[in-house]
């Protein structure tokens, strides 16, 4: 019976990895199986570059460029010269909002990028904007 759930799973995972190309992380972890990479390289992930728009009352959005072998997106705010708090981790490049800003009020954003052989890549750029 082991050898038999083995195999099984084995048919599963196959199945899931054919399909990996086509599916997002989130997509993939929701099967049960974590996500690997082959790439034995060590090399740093890049740092993210991004834009943000206030055209929206009452949130800010970020546009991330992908980064090469990032699986997600940690991502921080901070007014002024507050401590930076956590806006969350975002497992791809859109929907990466900042909701519920006060108008006239200057927000930062930096983002880092997570995957690859050393986690974590440095820190973005601080981009600050304005919310309306």
């Amino acid at each position: 019976a082991r050898d038999e759930l083995v195999a099984a799973l084995r048919q599963v995972a196959s199945y899931i990895q054919s399909l990996a190309p086509t599916l997002t992380l989130s997509q993939v972890l929701s099967s049960g199986f974590d996500v690997m990479s082959n790439n034995t390289t060590q090399s740093p992930l890049d740092q993210p570059v991004f834009t943000l728009d206030n055209s929206v009352s009452g949130q800010l959005t970020a546009y991330l460029q992908a980064v090469t072998n990032a699986k997600a997106y940690q991502v921080q705010t901070s007014i002024g010269t507050a401590v930076w708090s956590e806006l969350g981790i975002f497992p791809n490049t859109k929907g990466i909002v900042l909701p519920a800003t006060t108008p006239g009020t200057i927000y930062n954003f930096r983002i880092r990028a997570i995957g690859g052989s050393t986690q974590y890549s440095e820190w973005s750029a601080t981009v600050s904007l304005m919310a309306t």
